[in-house]
């Protein structure tokens, strides 16, 4: 990750990944989905389970990493055990 990439703990204003007023999804590479928030709006992420139930989400964040390895232990959230997990992506 370089400086000016957000990170899951709270984004980046000047970041080249995202989009003004836009959500954006990234794919990290060997990596988790990170979900990022707009800085302006009043938009609101809502992640819940298979039931419905929404999940908490670390406040003033504007972004949350999304585990996609399966190997997290707080699940949905990645916690970052894709780095010993051995995980590669199929292609960039």
């Amino acid at each position: 990750m370089t400086a000016s990439e957000p990170s899951a703990e709270g984004g980046h204003p000047s970041s080249p990944y995202s989009v003004p007023g836009c959500v954006t999804i990234r794919c990290r590479e060997n990596g988790p989905l990170v979900v990022e928030m707009p800085a302006e709006g009043g938009l609101r992420l809502r992640v819940t389970d298979h039931e419905g139930h929404e999940l908490p989400l670390p406040d003033h964040k504007r972004a949350v990493a999304l585990c996609r390895c399966g190997h997290t232990a707080t699940r949905p959230f990645c916690d970052g055990s894709h780095k010993t997990a051995g995980i590669t992506p199929e292609k960039t």
